[in-house]
């Protein structure tokens, strides 16, 4: 319909024979579809790779690995990862109601609040409660490790709140170019590695900072490559992301170059003696870059659904090259079953989130093949 395609409310019609086949359980079960959908959980994999990585560190340079902390900080990471979600549909209802272009998983926020499924006061509200609660877990990690995680808690507070805004409201986005951008790689990517690291081990490193490097180049990826189709939307409502300074050329132009630098760091790092020889396993996510990088330079100027494949590669990239990641750094430190479990697991994960993108995709791609016809 195009009413969803354009992010508004669907026209409904109701019929009393139907009415008469839905249950209360259906309509609990349709309620947790769009409360899925408000959590983003493509997105969270965000946050799972660097705590994943750090604590994969961790684990590979101490004998003392404290499983309930590294839960409470994975536990605590995706909360926050979900709540900023949530925070930043909120806030940025009106603007996401004028975007016309946006295509989920990838863009335009959830869209929940303008297909009417959930109220933009429900959506703050439990956008805070979950930020509160990964508050509360950081709070309990600062007493379990050390004062040295508050700075990581509150820099990734503050550039979760304020990394959009409403008019005439503080906005990372719109305060200079790549300041919000710069934010979301460095917390997702750098502080989140360093964090988990420090959780068990009560000390930060210099290679917990080096190996983050690359996860923090392709999660900002992610976030460049799903600016292109909502660009234009972007604008209009004064929303100032890299892709709109820039212009989507030298975007794209970015967007390549961090795949290029991510590579060369993970190249390098056992080279000099930063990180195991194992990190090249990670290299065998190097296809899904290479694909990412030829649709986004084929497509980056064409509408949202061409470019697709190139927001599903960079996705891809980023989880898969993260989960091999921290593969390399089990090899090391735990016997060969439990890291090749945990590789059959990342695969599963992988063809999960892989299979989740596709249905979306073909969704999309039915509604533009269906209004052409």
């Amino acid at each position: 319909m195009p009413e969803i395609l354009q992010g508004e409310p669907p026209t409904v019609f109701e019929f009393e024979h139907n009415r008469e086949n839905v249950n209360v359980w259906d309509d609990v079960k349709a309620k947790a579809r769009a409360w899925k959908e408000a959590v983003r959980p493509l997105s969270l994999t965000a946050a799972l790779v660097p705590i994943l990585l750090g604590g994969a560190l961790a684990l590979s340079q101490s004998d003392q690995f404290n499983m309930l902390t590294f839960l409470l900080t994975l536990f605590g990471a995706i909360m926050i990862q979900a709540g900023t979600n949530m925070i930043n549909d909120w806030k940025d209802a009106e603007r996401d109601n004028e975007n016309k272009s946006g295509i989920r998983p990838f863009t335009g926020g959830s869209r929940m609040i303008q297909l009417g499924l959930i109220s933009r006061a429900d959506m703050g509200f439990f956008g805070i409660i979950l930020s509160t609660n990964a508050v509360l877990i950081g709070i309990y990690l600062v007493f379990a490790s050390g004062m040295g995680l508050i700075p990581l808690i509150l820099y990734g507070l503050i550039a979760g709140v304020f990394y959009t805004g409403g008019k005439g409201k503080l906005s990372f986005i719109n305060m200079a170019t790549g300041v919000a951008e710069f934010l979301v790689a460095t917390t997702y990517g750098v502080l989140m590695t360093m964090g988990a690291y420090y959780v068990q081990t009560g000390h930060y490193s210099l290679e917990a900072f080096l190996i983050s490097l690359p996860v923090a180049l392709f999660i900002n990826n992610v976030l460049i490559i799903n600016q292109f189709p909502d660009s234009e939307s972007d604008a209009n409502s004064n929303k100032k992301t890299l892709v709109v300074r820039l212009g989507k050329k030298k975007a794209k132009n970015i967007l390549i170059g961090s795949f290029i630098i991510g590579y060369a760091i993970i190249g390098l790092l056992p080279v000099i003696g930063y990180g195991p020889f194992t990190l090249y396993f990670s290299f065998l996510s190097i296809p899904f870059a290479v694909q990412a990088i030829r649709y986004a330079h084929q497509n980056y100027d064409k509408n949202a659904v061409d470019l697709i494949p190139s927001n599903a590669h960079t996705a891809i990239n980023h989880l898969f090259n993260g989960l091999l990641l921290v593969f390399a750094f089990l090899l090391n430190s735990l016997t060969i079953v439990l890291p090749m479990l945990y590789l059959v697991a990342s695969l599963i994960l992988v063809f999960w989130v892989w299979n989740y993108i596709e249905r979306h995709r073909k969704v999309m791609n039915d509604f533009r093949l269906a209004f052409k016809k």
